[in-house]
C-alpha cells in the first residue's frame, strides 16, 4: 500500500508530525517525531471536545495519573497539553501489531505464549491500579505485541470520554461490548476488578480465537455478558482456573491482578515470545514505518496545539489497520518470577489480599415516596438497556445496528402535559408474584447481589427514578427476567417523557417490531433466534423489561404469552 508523506510544518507541541496513524471517537492518532529523534504516537482530541470544560476537566485529570504510571508492560505517556487548543498527550512508539491483528494472521497463541501474556497484562494491570487508574477498556486492540512483551495502551484515558453528550457525534463509545464487564454493561460504578473481568475475556480470545460472550447482535451480546455463562470450552486446562476466576460475575469474587501472577507461576523467558508470523509482522511496520519516516522531509514551524493540515494522507498499512488506539512503549525486560505468593485470594479482602474494595453507595435521594426493599445493585437487564441505548448513540452509523427510528405516540396528549400515572412505591418481586401468573415450575430466584437500588440518576439528563428486578427460574433452567424502571416528573420533564426517551432508545430498525402487543400504551419485541423473547413496553412514566428464555420457551406464541403476562402483572402491582 503506497503511504505519502505529511507536509512538514505540522507540530503538536514539541513532536514534527509526520503521519496520521487514524481517528477515533475522541480524536485521532499521529505518529510524531521529538527532538530527539524519538517516535511517539500523539492522540489529539476532536476541536468539539476541546470546548467543552467537564471534558477538559476530566482529560486533565486522567492524563495527570497516566502519566504516574511505570511499568515495563504499560505504554508511558511522555508528554502532554491539557491547556493547549486542542488538548493531546504523547506516549513512546513501539511497532508490533495489537493482539487482534495477530489472532487475525495467525489464529490463537498457543499455550507458553498466552501464559507469557496473562503475566504480561496482570502485571501491567497492577502498574495502573497502583497510579489509581482503571483502564476501563482493556481488549485485544489495546493490547500490543511488541519484539520483546507485551504492552498495555490507552489506559484511564477512557474515563476522559464518560457522560461527554458531545461524542455522540463523533462516533465514540466507552467500553467494547465482548470485553466489557457485567458492571460496566449495567451502568455501576467500576472499580479495577472491571479490568480483571477484561483481562479475562482478552485472554479467552487469545487463546482460542473466539471471545467468551457473543451474539448475534450487539444487545445480545451485552446480555450475555451480563447474564450468561461463558463459553470455555475451548481454553487451554492449564488456564481455565485462572480465567474462571477472572470472570466471575461477582466483581468481589476475581482475583487481584497479584493474585493472577501467583495463579500462572513463573514464565519461561524467551528472546522471541510470539509465534513466527507475529514477528515478522512486527518487523513488516517496522520497516514501514521507517521508510515513511525516511521520506517525510521539510523543515518545521512550530504551530503549538494546532491540528495537522486536513490533506494530511492517512497511513493505514495492512499492519495497522488497528491504529487509533495504538500509543506505544519503551523497551521491556523478559516478564517476571511470580512472586511467592501460594494461593488464589479474591478482592474481599479478608485473607490478608491487596485487593479492590467494592464502591461505597450512593446516598439515597430524597423526593421518591418509597420503602427499603431489597434490589439489585444495578444489575438490571433495564441497565443493560441503557447501555445498549448508549452504543446506539455512539456506533457511527455505518457501523450501528441501531438505527433508531421515531415512532408516534399513542395517545393526542403531549407527553410534556401527561402527569405521573405510577406515583407509589414500586412493586416488590413478590407483590408483582402476586398478580403474575407463571407456570408452577418456577420459583423466585433471590437476588445475586443483595443490595438495595432506590432514587437513582437517569442516564443521561439526571433524572430520578427507581429500579428493580425479579428473576424466576425452574429447575430445567428456564427463566423469567424482568427489570421495571419507574420515572417521576422532576426538572423540565415528566415522568412521561422519561420514560418514552428510555423506551424509545432501545429500538432496533430493521430487527424489531411494533404492534398492538396488548400491556401498556406502547411495546415492541426483540428477540434472538431460538434464544426466547424478549419484551420492551411503556404504559405512561412506567418501563418494564421482559425476558423469558429456555429449551421450554423458544421463539414463539407461548414464549411471548408468558412475557405478556408477566409485563400486565407488572404494571397491575405497580398501580395498586
Amino acid at each position: 500500500m503506497g503511504v505519502s508523506g505529511v507536509p512538514g510544518s505540522a507540530h503538536i507541541g514539541p513532536f514534527r508530525v509526520v503521519a496520521e496513524l487514524g481517528q477515533g471517537g475522541m480524536g485521532r492518532v499521529l505518529l510524531g517525531v521529538a527532538p530527539d529523534g524519538r517516535l511517539v504516537a500523539v492522540k489529539q482530541v476532536h476541536a468539539e471536545l476541546a470546548g467543552d470544560d467537564g471534558f477538559r476537566a476530566r482529560f486533565r485529570r486522567e492524563v495527570t495519573a497516566s502519566r504516574q504510571v511505570s511499568g515495563a508492560y504499560t505504554a508511558p505517556v511522555v508528554d502532554a497539553d491539557p491547556d493547549a487548543e486542542t488538548p493531546w498527550f504523547a506516549a513512546q512508539f513501539v511497532p508490533g501489531p495489537s493482539l487482534s491483528q495477530a489472532l487475525d494472521a495467525v489464529g490463537a497463541l498457543p499455550l507458553e505464549s498466552s501464559r507469557l501474556l496473562a503475566a504480561g497484562l496482570a502485571q501491567a494491570l497492577a502498574d495502573v491500579h497502583r497510579a489509581g487508574l482503571v483502564h476501563r477498556d482493556l481488549k485485544p486492540s489495546n493490547v500490543l505485541l511488541a519484539e520483546d512483551g507485551v504492552r498495555v495502551i490507552d489506559f484511564g484515558i477512557a474515563r476522559a470520554a464518560e457522560g461527554q453528550t458531545k461524542l455522540t457525534h463523533t462516533g465514540a463509545m466507552v467500553g467494547s461490548p465482548p470485553f466489557m464487564a457485567p458492571e460496566q454493561v449495567d451502568g455501576r460504578q467500576l472499580t479495577a476488578a472491571a479490568d480483571v473481568f477484561s483481562l479475562g475475556s482478552t485472554l479467552v480470545m487469545a487463546c482460542t480465537g473466539r471471545p467468551p460472550f457473543t451474539g448475534t447482535s450487539v444487545p445480545g451480546i451485552l446480555y450475555n455478558v451480563a447474564h450468561s455463562e461463558p463459553d470455555l470450552s475451548a481454553v487451554p486446562p492449564a488456564l481455565l482456573p485462572l480465567i474462571e476466576a477472572c470472570l466471575a460475575k461477582d466483581p468481589a469474587q476475581r482475583p487481584s491482578p497479584q493474585a493472577l501472577l501467583s495463579m500462572i507461576g513463573p514464565v519461561r523467558p524467551s528472546a522471541r515470545p510470539w509465534p513466527e508470523a507475529v514477528h515478522r509482522l512486527a518487523l513488516a511496520q517496522r520497516a514501514e514505518i521507517d521508510r515513511y519516516v525516511a521520506g517525510a522531509g521539510g523543515s518545521a514551524t512550530r504551530t503549538d496545539a494546532a491540528p495537522p493540515p486536513a490533506d494530511a494522507a492517512p497511513f493505514a498499512p495492512a499492519s495497522l489497520h488497528h491504529a487509533p488506539t495504538m500509543t506505544a512503549a519503551a523497551q521491556a525486560p523478559h516478564l517476571p518470577a511470580a512472586p511467592p505468593h501460594p494461593a488464589y485470594q479474591g478482592y474481599d479482602g479478608n485473607q490478608g489480599q491487596q485487593g479492590y474494595p467494592s464502591p461505597p453507595a450512593s446516598p439515597p435521594t430524597p423526593g421518591l415516596r418509597r420503602k427499603r426493599r431489597a434490589w439489585i445493585a444495578g444489575g438490571s437487564v433495564a441497565a443493560l438497556a441503557t447501555a445498549i441505548a448508549l452504543l446506539a448513540t455512539f456506533l457511527p452509523p455505518e457501523m450501528n445496528p441501531f438505527h433508531t427510528e421515531a415512532v408516534p405516540t399513542p395517545g393526542n396528549t403531549p407527553l410534556a402535559q401527561v402527569a405521573d400515572k405510577y406515583t407509589g412505591t414500586p412493586p416488590s418481586c413478590k407483590e408483582i408474584s402476586g398478580e403474575v401468573k407463571v407456570p408452577a415450575e418456577f420459583a423466585l430466584q433471590p437476588m445475586p447481589y443483595g443490595s438495595e437500588i432506590s432514587d437513582h440518576e437517569d442516564f443521561d439528563d439526571k433524572a430520578l427514578y427507581q429500579q428493580g428486578r425479579c428473576i424466576w427460574q425452574s429447575r430445567s433452567g428456564d427463566k423469567i427476567d424482568l427489570t421495571w424502571d419507574q420515572y417521576r416528573t422532576a426538572k423540565d420533564k415528566t415522568g412521561a417523557e422519561r420514560a418514552k426517551k428510555h423506551y424509545e432508545s432501545l429500538y432496533i430498525a430493521g430487527t424489531t417490531h411494533r404492534e398492538d402487543i396488548g400491556t401498556g400504551e406502547e411495546a415492541f419485541w426483540h428477540g434472538e433466534p431460538d434464544r426466547g423473547c424478549v419484551l420492551y413496553a411503556r404504559d405512561v412514566n412506567f418501563y418494564v423489561f421482559v425476558a423469558v428464555e429456555g429449551t421450554a420457551y423458544p421463539t414463539g406464541d407461548k414464549c411471548e404469552a408468558l412475557a405478556v403476562s408477566v409485563a400486565k402483572g407488572t404494571y397491575e402491582a405497580g398501580s395498586a
